[in-house]
């Protein structure tokens, strides 16, 4: 099964047939909703979560500090410092939907 990928113009164009707005404006409707909420998770406060309502919850998650990490490349032991890590957790209605029984088609 070969994945499909969707990218920021195909958001673009599917929104703005259901908006009947054109090209230009829902891309700076998209654009301008992606960089606040890239801000928002950006910001320095240990714990962000950002809630949209039937769709799902970006959250910032800090992570420990891995003193004793390895590469498995080389077996060597290294240092991970502490960092933060971003989570999504779908909302109920795309978890209800990805919950149903799957017939892949092509």
């Amino acid at each position: 099964m070969k994945a499909k990928n969707y990218t920021r113009e195909d958001i673009i164009k599917r929104a703005a047939d259901k908006l009947n707005f054109s090209h230009d404006e829902m891309k700076i409707i998209l654009d301008a909703t992606l960089d606040a909420m890239a801000e928002m998770l950006s910001e320095e406060r240990s714990n962000t979560r950002i809630e949209l309502r039937n769709f799902g919850i970006f959250e910032v998650k800090p992570t420990l500090a891995k003193p004793r990490a390895r590469n498995p490349k080389t077996n060597e032991e290294v240092y991970v410092p502490p960092r933060r890590k971003i989570s999504f957790r779908p909302g109920k209605i795309i978890r209800q939907e990805l919950q149903q029984e799957w017939k892949e088609t092509d």
